[in-house]
């Protein structure tokens, strides 16, 4: 059996996260943690959470975060893989340092900081000198790792033309969480509204905007019905526009925890993906949508390359063209006149991921990607049928 170590700061919540556990557990990994909690305190980073000064007392905080690691990893240096996962970037280069090149470096990044601060949020210029300095980050922390994991072939195409193509990348699709599963989801009666779900961090790939001029458009009497979960950047905004729209129809609500998110997506009818138009947007399958697969649901998301690697237009999801709202409340209505449009679709979407992202599924993909890049430890690796049940050891 492989030992692994899952090293740093990263934010261990993260949906990202929790999949690709289960995924080196499933690929035959002894999986162990040496975790300290940092960015993960924050849920939602506003644009201040990026200034100046913000980030000196980050920085402060990661070298506080830097020895206990230090200290954590040299009472047991035994991982034979080191792996980095989301909000990781400083874990790799402290990683790196710590463990040398004995051991394996395995970075999972999900985003890089170029496409979040830059091209999405643009919280700093593109061409300016913070801009360049997350670049220049960026192109350190994937070189520096001896395997980069992203979640789509956009995304890969995106870091090997934007950020550097010296890395060795391969794409893992995240799934679900086992937690998201089709039980007993709800069926609509005649007569019932369609109940529409969205939840997320409201960053501007994720166009909540739209979502709610499509239920303007709509109106309150068109028999459809919106939930918003989620705090972020655009939350306010969203709300605002609501209001000066006439939505009553639209509720907003605050997060809630992760363990009630499966019961949610159960209760509704459609679940929603992201419709920015920001370059990020068109790299990433959202988790939501995974999870909304996972569960069944019908699925509506922006048209990108990255969500058709994965799903069928028309078969296991509808796609709409990004950053129109008019398109999105065409679909909404097909579903609504549609009773049974939305329960095939979702069918057909848990059945996709049950038999090609499932952990053990995703368990055989990692072991391969590993194989190929770690030949020397491809033997000792085997997929197991349960291991996804397991929780790796905490430092």
């Amino acid at each position: 059996m492989i030992r692994a170590c899952l090293f740093g700061a990263y934010n261990a919540a993260h949906p990202a996260t929790r999949s690709l556990t289960a995924a080196l557990v499933a690929a035959g990994c002894e999986v162990r943690e040496c975790h300290e909690p940092l960015w993960e305190r924050t849920r939602d980073k506003m644009a201040g959470y990026f200034g100046a000064r913000s980030l000196v007392r980050h920085a402060l905080a990661y070298l506080r975060v830097a020895v206990r690691l230090t200290r954590a990893w040299r009472r047991d240096p035994s991982a034979e893989i080191v792996i980095i996962g989301f909000n990781g970037q400083l874990d790799v280069l402290l990683a790196r340092m710590v463990a040398g090149r004995r051991a394996r470096l395995v970075f999972a990044p999900l985003v890089t900081l170029t496409e979040t601060l830059v091209d999405d949020r643009k919280v700093y210029r593109r061409g300016g000198l913070r801009a360049g300095l997350s670049r220049w980050l960026d192109r350190r922390t994937l070189e520096a790792a001896d395997l980069v994991l992203l979640d789509t072939e956009t995304h890969r195409q995106y870091v090997r033309d934007r950020i550097t193509a010296r890395a060795r990348t391969a794409t893992l699709y995240l799934g679900a969480h086992r937690s998201f599963r089709p039980e007993t989801p709800r069926i609509r009666a005649a007569g019932d509204a369609l109940r529409v779900l969205f939840y997320g961090q409201y960053v501007p790939l994720h166009g909540a905007h739209v979502i709610v001029e499509a239920a303007a458009l709509a109106g309150p009497d068109a028999g459809i019905e919106f939930t918003m979960i989620g705090t972020g950047p655009d939350r306010q905004a969203a709300q605002e526009l609501a209001e000066r729209r006439g939505c009553p129809h639209v509720r907003f609500e605050d997060w809630l925890p992760f363990e009630e998110l499966p019961a949610r997506l159960r209760e509704c009818d459609v679940a929603l993906g992201i419709f920015g138009l920001t370059p990020k947007a068109r790299m990433v399958v959202p988790t939501k949508v995974y999870q909304a697969a996972a569960t069944g649901r019908a699925i509506i998301t922006g048209d990108t390359p990255a969500v058709r690697e994965v799903f069928t237009p028309d078969q296991d999801i509808l796609l709409v063209s990004r950053g129109d709202p008019g398109a999105l409340v065409a679909a909404l209505r097909r579903l609504r006149d549609s009773p049974d449009l939305g329960p095939r679709l979702g069918r057909n979407a848990g059945r996709l991921l049950a038999e090609h992202l499932d952990p053990r599924a995703q368990g055989a993909r990692v072991r391969a990607l590993l194989g190929e890049a770690f030949p020397d430890l491809a033997d000792r690796m085997h997929v197991k049928t349960t291991a996804h049940d397991s929780e790796p050891a905490s430092a």
